[in-house]
């Protein structure tokens, strides 16, 4: 029994090794230095394992990083719930789905391996993980390689060219060349994967050093300080209706051209919206809320004297919508879903017009997407506004996660991002990533900054290349043909 025990452990340490080294680097740890060689351990296996063994070592470590990564799932479901055991159902699904991600990519892996392309191990990697990004209903940008790097602005800079998912393979990359360097029989092969991260270092300082010609804007984030989730029904209204009137006459005061307030401030169906606080039109707002009765949708309304709005495109899957709700309605009942389900745009994403500047919005999950903000950029937007209502997550790692991905928008499009919230992180970024300024958790103010807004477009026209190019990778590797000496 002891042997089972000890043959067991030595068959799985590394891809629980992987996944430990992987949470650590992720907040609430943030050592992200360990996130260039947390896929060391599984690199190293999966250089000897069969298709069977690489499937089992890859599922396993998925499993095992989002058993870790989604816990703040199980912590919302709860609080909904009032139920640890029902909390516990979708928490553990989720692991499940997710590592079904991984052992595709270590299978990948493995036909990397057996080619000697270390080179493609890393486009390997970022494709499967624009496949979960994008998957339909269960599309999740969770947890990706690329996450821990984003108070690192020079590090980043390559997302300008390939998106988030170009930096997780440069993250992967790295791994790659410290396992090879580790493994004394492929070290005569690093020589690509030297090339390449030069190649990645040199885009990413080119980028971060350039300044297009932009203008001075000043504007303010509000951050309403209450809870849009779990707080008192009653006192809501009036409490978002106080700060937001103090914020904007703040705002106003300061000589503001425009106010960004959170994700569900207007959640009263009209429109335009009647919101519980005043509007002025000399103190232009962009603020999120709901319209419509049926279908109903989640939209980003802009207010200067006229009326302007946006419907959120991205939904999320059980908060906003339902699948087979008439089919299996015990699911709605038993967790006490929503009653009614959201739209997605009926017209795709949309830039908003308020202030006489083009501002591309995105609503709470949304800012996990960077086809969203490209969108927007390509629409003409010179900022990018996200708003959010974080506060079913506060407590948890998921609001800083959330957080992180804003960073990742602002360099990818090159356009200065805010981001306003209630509880969680309000925030204004530079277009290379930098933070011009941050308030404190949870309490009402405004933050005012100058943003330089771009004259001309600096989004990379070829933005969208790396990561279809890696998903079709990924789903064509094991297909590709070997050289006979690679198949010996």
């Amino acid at each position: 029994m002891a042997s089972r025990v000890k043959d067991w452990a030595l068959r799985r340490w590394p891809s629980l090794l992987s996944a430990a080294l992987f949470l650590l680097a992720y907040p609430p740890f943030n050592f992200w230095p360990l996130i260039f060689v947390a896929v060391v351990p599984i690199l190293h296996q999966l250089t000897a394992a069969d298709s069977k063994q690489a499937w089992k070592i890859g599922y396993l470590f998925g499993f095992a990083l989002f058993l870790g990564q989604m816990y703040w799932l199980f912590e919302l479901a709860n609080h909904w719930l009032e139920n640890p055991f029902l909390a516990f159902i979708p928490f553990v699904i989720t692991a499940l789905l997710g590592g079904l991600f991984f052992g595709w990519v270590a299978r990948l892996i493995r036909h990397c391996y057996l080619r000697n392309w270390l080179i493609a191990v890393p486009l390997a990697w970022a494709g499967v993980e624009v496949a979960r990004s994008y998957i339909p209903v269960l599309a999740l940008p969770w947890g990706l390689a690329a996450t821990p790097l984003h108070h690192f602005p020079l590090l980043i800079q390559s997302a300008h060219f390939g998106t988030i998912y170009l930096v997780s393979g440069f993250v992967v990359l790295v791994n790659v060349l410290v396992a090879s360097l580790i493994i004394s029989t492929e070290r005569v092969k690093v020589r690509s994967l030297v090339v390449a991260l030069a190649a990645i270092g040199i885009l990413s300082i080119f980028q971060y050093k350039s300044s297009p010609a932009s203008d001075k804007f000043p504007i303010t984030v509000g951050q309403g300080g209450v809870d849009m989730a779990f707080g008192n029904p009653k006192t809501k209204s009036a409490s978002i209706g106080r700060n937001v009137n103090q914020i904007a006459a703040e705002a106003k005061a300061n000589g503001s051209k425009l106010l960004v307030l959170p994700e569900g401030i207007g959640d009263d169906y009209h429109t335009p919206p009647q919101p519980p606080f005043r509007l002025d039109p000399s103190m232009p707002m962009l603020f999120g809320g709901q319209r419509g009765k049926g279908p109903i949708f989640q939209t980003a309304f802009g207010f200067d004297g006229q009326w302007h709005f946006a419907d959120k495109t991205r939904l999320v899957i059980f908060g906003e919508f339902v699948p087979g709700r008439e089919a299996f309605p015990f699911i709605a009942d038993t967790f006490k879903l929503p009653g009614g389900d959201l739209s997605a745009s009926q017209i795709g994403v949309k830039a908003v017009e308020v202030a006489r500047i083009k501002t591309g919005p995105m609503l709470c999950f949304e800012g996990l997407f960077p086809e969203v903000s490209y969108q927007q950029a390509r629409n003409g937007a010179k900022l990018i506004a996200v708003m959010c209502i974080d506060d079913w997550y506060m407590g948890t790692p998921a609001p800083d996660q959330l957080t992180a991905a804003a960073y990742f928008r602002a360099v990818e499009v090159g356009l200065p991002l805010v981001r306003s919230a209630s509880l969680g992180t309000t925030l204004a970024l530079d277009s290379h990533g930098n933070t011009l300024g941050q308030l404190p958790l949870g309490k009402p103010a405004g933050l005012r900054v100058n943003l330089d807004l771009p004259r001309e477009s600096t989004i990379f026209p070829l933005l969208p290349v790396f990561p279809v190019a890696t998903l079709l990778f990924a789903l064509v590797l094991p297909w590709l043909p070997r050289r006979k000496a690679e198949s010996a």
